[in-house]
């Protein structure tokens, strides 16, 4: 049987057509779909990936996340800041600087001006916004305006602040990103939008190692943040683009436009009009820079003895629970912002005026010249040799290099200079600059008012007021003051005469000018700071006297059991000297210094509080008392202090003394009115670096002026008056004939008793006293005149009769 031939249908003839024509249309739509089919498993492969990814940050395998409860307890370090009595800020103590202050204390302009720059949606989202992120894709990353800004929200942003994003190479970016999502979305589930400004504004880094809208805000314009204006808070809040490139510091012009678009953004968001938006666009940033660091802003030698004394008094009430760096604590100090003002004002003048004389004085020597293990010392304390002989260098190849120059930085009276400078150089231009230290405080409660540390805290850190010197003739008071207490009169006069003390080695001591002849009265030896009569008082009531009324004034160092202490060979520190010297204006009774008052937490809780300070009982007699400022306001008024008269012109009633050391090392003043007392000391770090005259090394030619100009700019302020104004007590009748005789005499006072007593008042403090005793004794020459007369007349009418 024949099979029945099939025909193709017109179906198939159409597809064998199509064939042979090359257009196979059922493999093209098998090719699309298959397309379709692996576009689908590659992007559901990729979305399995990345949850898969999602899933391992979020269990904490690229390092956990923050629990809520940890993110509620979050705590940013917060810098701690010192104030001075009068409420001036002085400065800080962080790890980093950053103050963080509650939601109502920061600018509404800054809140909106954030909110419309770098999130507008911000209160729209839950910590991720979607629409913010397509039109990050869409525009900044195919169209490339980066005019747009970037996707992540102000809490992703917080998040980022918060915990900063770990190392992990190509994955850093997205794992960061990733965990920053998790952790904001957590932020929005505890905190409320206005907290999560708060904290982010609190945190947000400005450039310049500063931290928070409060401190960006003191440091450029010098005011709190919630005083800004809408164009500062806008200058502010456009650097977050870009600390260095917008700092209206350093590039003023981009600030300002960049500033300018976060106003039109603020405008197009609501927040200003577009009459505000026309002014403060038109408006030039005008800075208030203030830099306060460990090295600036008031008082950084006393900020560091306040650190100290802080941390130490918080460790031993409170152990570990407060740190002064990180816990934004507020401590309040004695010091007066003004007057520290003026101190450091007028230890700038002085040193400056003193620095260029030592120059020109030294100009083509070397002060180490007869001393060379000095330099050679200070050549190896050097940085650049330590490092050095650390590497393994030689001597030789130590030295060699040092004397190779290079681009530094050095400090000068005229402020920080860049020079090309061998190190060797270096060092000589430190070890020429003499250095300085200077303290006042109020005798009646031994505040702290001013302390001036050193010429430059960043370049000598080492403190001035509380290193130990010798002190030179600024030690005599208390000699004379015991003696006076031993019963010593004013008035008693001791031979000038040079004499060896066997029993003390044959210490023989001479005095300054040479001279050796004559008398001095107790009160002289002191007004002309005699070392003869010094000596020999010490010598006569003990040493031991002394130094038993030195430590009752105050002295807390050890002073040795030695003679040579009435010329000042004992080291103290300046402190000391001017907190003993507080008793004399206080007739007898000492204070202990006081610098810090009290420390509050960040919430102004106290957590200390300075008990107060009243002066203790009398260390010596009321007639001492008295002697003491009278004998000490002839140091001023005819003595070695003469000049705060004569050449410094001060009207205020004062009394002092001036000291010298040996070969000119040291220079000192203290110096005080009925209600301050303030002191100086001048010299090198190294005492063999000095004056070679005692006419330009001396106390009352290097320190005195410091005080001296210290208390014209005080004279001159009537808001400080308590200070300058006020007089000592008036001296009793009972013991001004004993101080009425002359500070010298050529021949035995023994021998002219009255003369010496009535017929020479040269002293400007007692013509007053002289007067008055000559008027008394005319009446008392009348009075006798006229009873003889009477006697006389008497007798004559008995003759007659």
């Amino acid at each position: 049987m024949v099979a029945k031939k099939k025909y193709p249908t017109k179906k198939q003839t159409s597809k064998r057509q199509a064939t042979r024509n090359g257009k196979n249309a059922p493999k093209k739509k098998s090719f699309k779909k298959r397309l379709f089919i692996l576009g689908l498993k590659a992007a559901s492969l990729g979305l399995t990936a990345l949850a898969i990814f999602c899933l391992f940050v979020y269990l904490g395998l690229f390092g956990s996340l923050p629990s809520e409860n940890e993110l509620l307890k979050i705590q940013n370090h917060s810098a701690s800041e010192v104030y001075s009595i009068d409420e001036q800020l002085m400065g800080r103590f962080f790890v980093e600087q950053r103050l963080t202050i509650d939601n109502e204390d920061i600018s509404p302009y800054v809140q909106e001006a954030l909110v419309a720059t770098e999130d507008s949606r911000f209160f729209e989202h839950n910590g991720l916004d979607l629409i913010s992120l397509g039109r990050v894709i869409v525009r900044t990353i195919i169209f490339g305006d980066r005019a747009q800004g970037g996707g992540s929200t102000i809490s992703q942003q917080l998040a980022k602040n918060l915990y900063p994003r770990i190392n992990l190479g190509f994955l850093t970016l997205p794992v960061g990103k990733t965990k920053e999502i998790y952790t904001a979305a957590r932020l929005e589930q505890v905190y409320t939008k206005e907290e999560i400004l708060t904290l982010y504004l609190n945190t947000v880094p400005f450039g310049e190692d500063i931290y928070g809208i409060e401190m960006a805000s003191q440091r450029f314009f010098g005011k709190k943040s919630r005083e800004l204006n809408p164009a500062e808070a806008a200058t502010l809040v456009g650097m977050l683009a870009a600390n260095t490139a917008y700092n209206p510091r350093l590039n003023p012009e981009r600030s300002l436009q960049r500033r300018n678009v976060v106003l039109k953004r603020m405008q197009e968001h609501g927040s200003i009009s577009g009459n505000e938006y026309l002014k403060w666009s038109q408006s030039k940033i005008e800075l208030n820079y203030r830099r306060i660091d460990h090295n600036t802003g008031i008082a950084p030698y006393f900020r560091e003895k306040i650190r100290i004394q802080a941390q130490e008094i918080l460790e031993k009430k409170y152990g570990v629970e407060y740190d002064i760096y990180s816990d934004g604590l507020k401590i309040f100090t004695t010091i007066d912002a003004q007057l520290q003002e003026y101190a450091e004002l007028a230890v700038a003048q002085q040193m400056k005026r003193l620095q260029e004389e030592f120059d020109r004085h030294w100009k083509g020597q070397s002060p180490w010249s007869r001393h060379p293990q000095v330099y050679t010392n200070a050549l190896r304390q050097s940085r650049r040799y330590q490092k050095m002989k650390e590497a393994g260098h030689s001597d030789e190849e130590i030295f060699k290099a040092m004397e190779q120059k290079i681009p530094m930085t050095i400090f000068t009276h005229a402020g920080e200079k860049k020079v090309q400078m061998s190190p060797v150089d270096s060092v000589k231009h430190y070890l020429m600059l003499l250095n300085t230290g200077f303290v006042a405080l109020n005798p009646r409660n031994g505040h702290v008012l001013a302390w001036v540390g050193g010429i430059d805290h960043k370049t000598f850190q080492f403190d001035h007021v509380t290193s130990r010197r010798p002190v030179g003739s600024t030690f005599k008071p208390f000699v004379y003051a015991a003696a006076l207490q031993d019963g010593v009169k004013p008035c008693e006069f001791i031979s000038n005469e040079q004499v060896v003390y066997e029993d003390y080695d044959d210490w023989s001591p001479a005095n300054s000018n040479g001279q050796h002849e004559g008398y001095y009265s107790v009160k002289g030896g002191l007004v002309k700071s005699v070392n003869t009569i010094s000596a020999k008082l010490i010598t006569q009531i003990g040493v031991g006297n002394v130094i038993d009324l030195a430590e009752a004034m105050g002295i807390d160092e050890d002073i040795p059991n030695y003679p040579s202490i009435a010329l000042g060979t004992a080291e103290l520190s300046l402190l000391d000297m001017v907190a003993a010297y507080s008793t004399f204006p206080n007739y007898g009774r000492p204070v202990v210094p006081l610098t810090l008052l009290r420390i509050e937490d960040k919430d102004g809780q106290v957590l200390y509080e300075a008990d107060g300070n009243v002066p203790k009982d009398e260390v010596y007699d009321d007639d001492v008392a008295y002697y003491m400022v009278e004998m000490m306001r002839g140091v001023v008024e005819r003595g070695t202090g003469a000049s705060l008269r004569n050449v410094f012109n001060l009207k205020s009633e004062l009394a002092g003394k001036t000291g010298t050391t040996q070969d000119n090392a040291d220079g000192w003043f203290i110096g005080y009115t009925p209600n301050i007392v303030a002191g100086a000391w001048v010299g090198n770090d190294q005492p063999a670096i000095r004056f070679r005259s005692t006419a330009l090394g001396s106390g009352s030619h290097m320190a005195l002026p410091i005080f001296a100009r210290f208390m014209q700019r005080l004279e001159k302020d009537r808001s400080r008056y308590q200070y300058h104004k006020g007089s000592f007590y008036v001296v009793p009748p009972r013991l001004q004939k004993q101080l009425m005789c002359d500070d010298y005499s050529e021949d035995d006072p023994d021998k002219n008793f009255f003369d010496n007593l009535f017929d020479s008042f040269s002293r400007p403090d007692s013509v007053k006293l002289k007067r008055q005793e000559e008027r008394k004794a005319q009446r008392e020459d009348k009075k006798k005149s006229d009873h003889k007369n009477l006697l006389q007349r008497m007798k004559d009418l008995f003759k007659k009769k």
